[in-house]
Order: structure tokens, then sequence, then C-alpha cells
């Protein structure tokens, strides 16, 4: 296509490209600008002086987080949560929209879907006082259930056991976010060709014969996009808001991840450098695991992602 066929493409599409220019002109600015500031994990930055002026200090602050006691156990914590949230998130939002796929009473479907999904909005605030409450040994549904069927003999305090952290971690976070991750899934199901469900009757398929033979393969394409991204953001994935108020002194050992270890340096601490370091490894590492899910998604669909 010559200059002219371009010229004439984009003016057919102009619209388009007038609709999408605000969201290319905040990502510009609120993603790319900042990353101006990553000179400073590389200066002793001083806010008085500014980051130019700031003393270099070459990879000396990666030096230090590397070679920091906890920086293994803070990683540890961020990679299996991260991977629990990322597994366990994709495969509930399956399931609860091949559920909700089979539900034909409509105001039925539409009101599940409506209450699972409305857990996204609420503040992550607000999910961590109610786990909080659910699990409390004082009064909660959950030590008053345990206690009456008999399976403990006395209120156990969930939140401050160390080694159930990531499972209640998890369990937070698919509650939170499964109804409304099932709402791509839903989509992608609806997109599938009736057809071919008529061919699965007729071929003796009952209904979870057409699931495994007919929906599941449809939306394969979707589950693999949705998880190569999810994967490049895996690092992102158990977020500040989730470890740092469901966390507390008791569970650090396995509560601390990369977001809470960055705040205590760089907020806590007043160490700017250091957190700005902290948070280039942690992009680094996305990027590895985004070009690494990319390259594995070729064996399950036709071409790549990106």
């Amino acid at each position: 296509m010559g200059k002219q066929g371009t010229w004439k493409k984009l003016i057919q599409q102009r619209y388009l490209i007038f609709m999408c220019l605000p969201f290319v002109v905040w990502v510009l600015i609120f993603s790319y600008t900042p990353l101006a500031g990553w000179l400073m994990a590389f200066k002793n930055y001083k806010p008085a002086i500014g980051i130019l002026d700031s003393e270099w200090m070459g990879l000396a602050y990666f030096k230090e987080f590397l070679s920091e006691g906890r920086f293994y156990e803070i990683l540890r914590n961020t990679f299996v949560m991260g991977s629990l949230n990322v597994f366990f998130g994709t495969a509930c939002s399956i399931v609860l929209a091949l559920m909700l796929n089979e539900v034909k009473n409509k105001f039925f479907k539409r009101s599940i879907q409506t209450v699972s999904y409305l857990p996204h909005f609420i503040s992550w605030v607000i999910v961590a006082n109610i786990f909080y409450t659910v699990l409390s040994t004082d009064g909660g549904i959950v030590n008053n259930l345990l206690l009456a069927i008999g399976i403990i003999d006395e209120p156990v305090n969930w939140m401050a056991k160390g080694k159930l952290f990531w499972i209640i971690a998890t369990i937070a976070q698919v509650w939170k976010e499964v109804g409304w991750n099932a709402i791509i899934y839903l989509a992608a199901i609806t997109s599938i060709d009736r057809t071919l469900y008529e061919a699965g009757e007729v071929d003796g398929l009952g209904r979870l014969g057409k699931i495994r033979y007919v929906t599941l393969p449809g939306i394969v394409p979707t589950i693999v996009i949705l998880m190569v991204l999810n994967i490049g953001n895996l690092f992102n994935a158990t977020g500040f808001d989730q470890s740092y108020l469901l966390g507390n002194n008791m569970t650090l050992t396995y509560s601390d991840n990369m977001a809470v270890y960055t705040y205590r340096y760089g907020l806590e601490m007043s160490r700017f450098s250091m957190s700005a370091a902290l948070g280039i490894f942690n992009s680094m590492v996305c990027l590895i695991l985004l070009f690494t899910a990319n390259r594995l998604s070729g064996k399950f669909v036709e071409g790549k992602v990106i």
C-alpha cells in the first residue's frame, strides 16, 4: 500500500482514531513519561537537589537489595501468591462462566451474574475487614461453624497463622474478582457458532459433552490470551492492598510481597532510589514472564499473542 492508500485509509478511519487518541495520550502521560524517573534508581536521590544533581551510584542499590536477607523470601511470596491468584482466578472464572452459560432462566442467570461481580467494586479495605470479621476468634462465622460441628475444640486465630496466609489471600482475591473475570469468558462463549452445539446434539452429546468438545475448545484462544497477559503481570497480581491489609506482624514471613517491600523501603524509610530500583527489577521480571508466556502460547493457539 502506497502513501496515497495509507492516507486514504487513515481518513476513512478518522473517527476510530479520534476515539483512541485520548487513551493513547493517557498511556503516554501516565505510563511512559514516569519512566524518566527510573534514573533515580542509579543515583543517591535527594529531593532537595533533584534527580539530575544527585550523586551517581550506578548499580549499588540493585546489588544491595539482591544481597539483602529477606529479598528472596519476598520474591518467593510474590511468585507463589501471584501464581495462585492467576491459576485459581482463571480456573474459577471459567467454571463460573460455564455454569452461568448452562442456566436457562434469564432472571436467575442475570441475578447470579450481578451478585458475583459486585465484589469487584468493593475496596480492599472493606474486603480485608470482611475476612477479619468472618475469621475472627470472637463470633466469627467460620470458627462458630467449625465449633458447632466438632472439627475444632476452641476458636482458631486464622489471620495469625502465616502458613495459611497464601490460602486466605487467594480466596479473598478469587471471591473479589471471579465474577468480573467471568464476564470475558461469557462473552467468548456467546461468540461460538450455535450450529456446533446442534451438531453435537446430533452426535449424541449431552451437556457435559458439549462443554468438553464445543464450549471449551471454542474459548481456548481467549483463555490463552488472558493467561499470557496475567502471567506477564504475575508480580503485580498480588497487589499492595491485598498483602498489606490482610497481612500483619505475625504473618510477615508469608505476606510481604514486592509491592509491600517497595513501600517499606520507599516511603517508610524514605529510600526513594531503592524503591525505584525495586520497581525496575519488578518490571524486568514481568517483561521476561510476558515474552516467555507468549512463546509458550504458540503451542496452544495458532501464532502468538504479541
